[in-house]
């Protein structure tokens, strides 16, 4: 190592050289000269914010990283190896980090640290003109041998109001640091500075240079900089700027972007900066070299070291200790509690601050408090606030409420100003903040940052609702903007504006670059005079005096981002990628700025990961069409939505079509064909597999084998078993493995057991239908272990159902998803809703019925590992804007042409719509429903099962397609002899809500019922609807369909008499019954009430019961004449006839119900 001499002792070695050169050739004075070399140690810390100790006082947590402890520990180290040392701080010192509360004590913390480490200078930052000028010179005080340097402030009378420059001699070469500040403080800081006169530091620097050249004061120049190493809003801002105009500098320390800068040459300085907080130290190293009495930096290197992990200086640390002591009580004080949640919404993407990107309870408590506390706001007029995030982390967590807390939410010292605007100055400040957001572009996945914007720049609202469209350009993207009632912003509103003074003064008033600059704006409220004037204090005061001590998160979603078109399983895949720490979000070159690039597919590619994509509906019902309702896409429009995505190019991502089954019944069309329409729809999108679903059996079990081979696909279920062999049934298969892009998926097959029930049990009588648990087990094990599958899949026809609040998701499938063990995702059905959630980590899906959306499954493969994401694109909303596929539209075309003649004949006019909804009571269709079977029969009683009755029919023409859409099944009229104990049995089931089929429909009876008693005794009284009284032990003439009448839906007549199939289909008999008038009125009757029964009894005559049986005589209401036994079996032959030479096929008998 270099041995560091003084003076005098290099003068003794070069008088003995002189003489030493008489009695030797070699040239020696020449030789020392060339090695009288200096090596200067520079070391410098920037932005340390109040980090005296090592604590942060507003999460109150001790930090590993950062402190002036740690700092001080270093530098006595590298003091210890270089005495030749510089020690410099550049500012940004004595604010954030409770370090308000020292403001008036004798000594800052800040300063007493700088006076025990031996600091030489301390420039000052911008930070350091928030408290005042007055506040800045009282703390400064504290300092003893080292010097505040800001040699671009001037007060009124002229003077600088810091040092241009100290010189520090080391082994005799005179050391210049020079120290400027942003001139952006007036920005920041004007009222703080108004009289003060800022100039251009790099030009100030020139000069001072100059000055110390010319009186020959310095043989080196370095300079202690308060600006980042590129421009923030130009006058000579930048460190870069300052190298480039001034070559005699050697060396910079740059702050205030809070960047980590080891080392750029620009000129012939090195530029250097030690990141913030104390989490690092610059140490730069000159090489100084003496040539004639002149010094020249021969060699300049800079490197950071981290102070993480770092002992603290425990000398310094116990002098410390009171200041902590005291910053510790204070941020502990309780103020008040947290309920019902956190205040900052949970991070989609980590590293993405939800907060900036949806309204949030931690923002609206901001724009809350300030205004509550604006003043000078006269009533009625319109207020508005707004306000930022400054921190990515700000938050407060359930529980109590502590004072430092508010720090979290609110960090900075600022205080209130309210400006009264017009609506076209707020659009323009609005405008402003939005041009925060990155525009979107097609394929983006995240929200992105401009680069060039801070975090704490970007203002959210309150007072107004509006939209950010961030698909348009900046300057374009405040939409829909409205008061809080509604009534749109005008340009000529006049509008008071509540923001905190850094708003006010930097971007809105300031006269040089204010985005209000000569529009005389005028400020009608300023805080900084008030007892209480900053922000974050007057959060605490709201929290305190407001709200009681205690608060919510309270959102009024005034505000939200649009313009985005993401594909939410590649968003999803990307956030657990992100999340996980395999894709890093990118930053600003500085590092301030997160999240300045949108992700996009390519991102996840370029980490290897490979995706299947696996395409699920369920619940078509035979649905050709858009006729029955405007939700329904029909089978052309339902493939090209498919198609979208199976034919996309330049995608590496592999694609399967699955069905969760019932795709057949429930159409006029598919019902007359056999479900033929709907096969070729199902090849044409080369569906891979289906689930089977109830009503796959509803024609017979040999028409589901011809689906699969005629359609391409395998039907799957690997819990139907064959009750005489106790094997698997072989018309479905237990599982299948698809391969896409390169990875096995395995599926296995789910029916639900509740098909035993909800199809005719004739259908199924020779079928177990086994645990599905039990059963997923089993075979996604023999996938993994024996197919060696990388993802399984469940494609069920399991019901299940999601609350539209918490989202839970309930029912059969989340049951499977709760309880089996090996499976990445679950596809439901049967149920007919739209899910999408997860349960037990698992994803799982429905997507309704009748082809209304599409589910989509994202398995994407990352090292080894499988994500599995889901989501819903909702066709419903748009079916009108939808295409065809012409492939498709050519077979609907096909069976069309073939079957219109019948489908389209009018049976009669409806004069009034008829609604039904199986979930919603007694409806006016059931009603109608029921009573014509009643009319048909002859029955004092019709009895139907609501989900029968697949649709409402509207006021208009009624066609024979409408009536096979609305009662697809081949049901037949069943009549019987139920006693009235039986009869209320029937009913009390029902009408439960919970039974998990429906409301039961009915006609000639009126039902009284409390609701708030158990199933099986809420109903209180029934009577026929001339007001007889129905009696428990007398039997009454029913009508029903052969599904009710043979247990279907969990309905009970085994304690029937004279039960009699009549093999008329219900439908036709309807159409029939129809036709007799060419239109048709019927008004809903109030027969289920809710109450007591306060019918007067005038005793049984005419239409009561019969103990022995025997046909009633009475007068029943009904629409046409009355039919006897003859007449039924009559009118069935006839209909059978008529049937068979009209819809050229024979009907098998099925069950009706999802």
């Amino acid at each position: 190592m270099k041995l560091f001499k003084s003076k005098r002792y290099g003068s003794l070695l070069l008088a003995f050289a002189l003489v030493f050169q008489f009695i030797s050739p070699v040239n020696l004075i020449t030789a020392f000269a060339e090695t009288q070399e200096t090596k200067i140690q520079v070391l410098a810390t920037s932005d340390l914010h109040g980090r005296f100790y090592p604590w942060e006082y507003a999460s109150d947590a001790a930090i590993s990283s950062g402190s002036m402890t740690k700092i001080a520990t270093l530098v006595k180290q590298l003091r210890e190896q270089n005495p030749n040392t510089i020690l410099m701080d550049n500012g940004d010192t004595i604010q954030d980090n409770s370090s308000y509360l020292f403001l008036k004590d004798e000594v800052h913390p800040m300063m007493l640290g700088m006076n025990e480490m031996g600091y030489d200078t301390f420039t000052l930052g911008n930070h350091e003109f928030n408290y005042g000028i007055p506040t800045l010179e009282n703390v400064v005080k504290g300092l003893t041998n080292t010097a505040v340097l800001c040699g671009n402030v001037y007060k009124p009378n002229g003077e600088r109001l810091g040092q241009p420059y100290k010189i520090v001699e080391k082994n005799g070469i005179r050391i210049a640091i020079i120290g400027m500040v942003t001139p952006h403080i007036t920005k920041w800081d004007g009222p703080n500075l108004k009289g003060y006169n800022v100039t251009n530091p790099v030009e100030e620097t020139k000069a001072v240079i100059k000055e110390l050249k010319d009186g020959n004061k310095a043989d080196v120049f370095i300079a202690s900089m308060h600006m980042g190493i590129e421009s923030e809003y130009g006058n000579g801002d930048s460190a870069r700027e300052m190298a480039e105009a001034n070559p005699e500098l050697s060396l910079i320390i740059a702050g205030h972007a809070h960047s980590q800068i080891v080392g750029e040459k620009v000129n012939n300085a090195y530029i250097t900066e030690p990141g913030k907080s104390g989490e690092q130290l610059s140490v730069a190293e000159l090489t100084v070299k003496e040539d004639g009495g002149k010094y020249t930096v021969t060699t300049a290197t800079s490197k950071l070291l981290n102070t993480k992990g770092v002992a603290d200086d425990e000398a310094l640390k116990a002098k410390l200790q009171p200041y902590h002591d005291r910053a510790l009580a204070d941020a502990r004080q309780v103020i008040g509690k947290l309920e019902g949640g956190e205040l900052a919404p949970k991070q989609e993407f980590k590293g993405i601050t939800q907060a900036q990107i949806q309204d949030s309870a931690v923002v609206d408590l901001i724009l809350d408090t300030q205004m509550y506390y604006a003043k000078n706001i006269p009533t009625g007029a319109h207020h508005v606030s707004g306000a930022a995030l400054f921190d990515s982390n700000a938050n407060i967590v359930p529980g109590e409420i502590k004072k430092a807390d508010t720090s979290k939410v609110y960090k900075y010292d600022n205080w209130l100003m309210t400006l009264k605007v017009n609506g076209a100055q707020l659009k323009k400040y609005m405008e402003w903040s939005a041009g925060y957001y990155n525009t979107f572009k097609p394929g983006d996945l995240t929200i992105s940052f401009n680069k060039d914007v801070r975090m704490y720049n970007y203002d959210m609202f309150g007072g107004v609702k509006y939209e950010v469209n961030i698909s348009k350009e900046p300057g374009a993207r405040i939409e829909k903007l409205t008061y809080m009632d509604g009534n749109a912003v005008k340009d000529t509103d006049e509008i008071y504006l509540t923001v905190n003074n850094y708003r006010a003064n930097t971007q809105l008033l300031n006269e040089a670059s204010g985005l209000f600059k000569g529009e005389g704006v005028p400020v009608v409220y300023d805080s900084s005079a008030e007892p209480i004037s900053a922000v974050r204090d007057f959060v605490r005061e709201y929290i305190v005096n407001v709200k009681g001590g205690t608060i919510t998160p309270t959102v009024d979603n005034n505000w939200k981002v649009t313009g985005t078109n993401f594909d939410a399983n590649k968003r999803a895949i990307a956030a657990k990628l992100v999340n996980e720490g395999k894709i890093t979000l990118p930053k600003s070159e500085d590092g301030r700025t997160p999240n300045v690039r949108s992700l996009t597919w390519a991102d996840i590619e370029a980490i290897g990961a490979k995706t299947v994509n696996l395409l699920t509906f369920n619940d078509f019902h035979g649905t050709v069409d858009s006729k029955l309702s405007s939700k329904n896409p029909g089978i052309a429009k339902f493939a090209a939505a498919i198609k979208k995505y199976t034919t996309q190019e330049n995608d590496n991502n592999g694609y399967a079509v699955l069905s969760g089954g019932d795709s057949y019944q429930g159409s006029a069309m598919s019902n007359l064909t056999y479900g033929s329409v709907i096969t070729e729809m199902l090849k044409e999108l080369n569906v891979q597999a289906s689930a089977l679903g109830n009503h796959e059996f509803d024609w017979g079990i040999d028409k589901i084998e011809k689906w699969a081979k005629d359609g391409g696909f395998d039907f799957l279920a690997s819990n139907i078993y064959n009750k005489k062999t106790g094997k698997p049934v072989e018309f479905a298969k237990p599982y299948k493995v698809i391969t896409e892009a390169g990875k096995k998926i395995g599926l296995v097959g789910i029916a639900t057991p509740e098909t035993a029930f909800k199809t005719l049990p004739a259908n199924v009588e020779n079928l177990e239908f086994r645990d599905p648990v039990a059963a997923t087990n089993e075979w996604a094990a023999y996938l993994r272990e024996t197919e060696k599958v990388d993802a399984v899949v469940v494609l069920s026809h399991l019901g299940t159902f999601q609350d539209k609040v918490t989202k839970e998701i309930t029912g059969e499938g989340a049951d499977l998803a709760k309880n089996a063990k090996g499976i990445d995702a679950v596809i439901t059905a049967h149920s007919h809703q739209v899910v999408n959630g997860i349960v037990n980590g698992i994803p799982v899906i429905q997507a309704g019925n009748n082809g209304r959306a599409i589910g989509k499954i994202s398995l994407s493969f990352v090292d080894g590992k499988v994500y599995a994401v889901s989501s819903l694109e909702d066709l419903a909303s748009k079916v009108k804007d939808l295409p065809e596929d012409p492939a498709v539209k050519a077979i609907y075309d096909k069976y069309n042409n073939q079957l219109s003649p019948i489908l389209d004949e009018v049976v009669t006019t409806l004069e009034n719509d008829l609604d039904h909804d199986k979930t919603a009571g007694l409806t006016t269709l059931g009603q109608f429903n029921t009573k014509l079977m009643m009319d048909i029969t002859g029955a004092q009683i019709g009895l139907t099962n609501g989900g029968g009755i697949r649709a409402p029919l509207a006021k208009g023409e009624l066609t024979v397609g409408d009536m096979y859409t609305v009662f697809p099944f081949d049901n037949t009229l069943v009549t019987l002899e139920l006693t009235g104990a039986d009869l209320k049995k029937n009913i009390e089931y029902g009408i439960d809500p919970n039974n998990g089929v429906g409301w039961i429909q009915f006609y000639g009876i009126k039902v009284f019922y409390d609701e708030t008693k158990p199933v099986g005794e809420k109903i209180t009284s029934m009577r026929l609807m001339d007001g007889t009284k129905i009696e428990a032990d007398k039997y009454y003439t029913v009508v029903t369909n052969d599904f009710m009448a043979t247990n279907g839906d969990g309905y009970n007549f085994s304690g029937a008499k004279n039960l009699t199939d009549t093999s008329i289909v219900l439908r036709d008999a309807m159409i029939k019954e129809l036709k007799k008038s060419k239109s048709v009125a019927f008004e809903k009757q109030d027969l289920l009430v809710k109450g007591e029964d306060t019918t007067v009894d005038q005793g049984n005559a005419g239409n009561g019961g019969d103990n022995n049986g025997k046909d009633n005589t009475g007068t029943i209401p009904q629409a046409g004449s009355v039919v006897g036994t003859t007449e039924v079996i009559t009118i069935g032959f006839l209909a059978a006839i008529m049937g068979a030479a009209l819809y050229f096929t024979s009907r098998k008998k099925e069950e009706n119900v999802a």
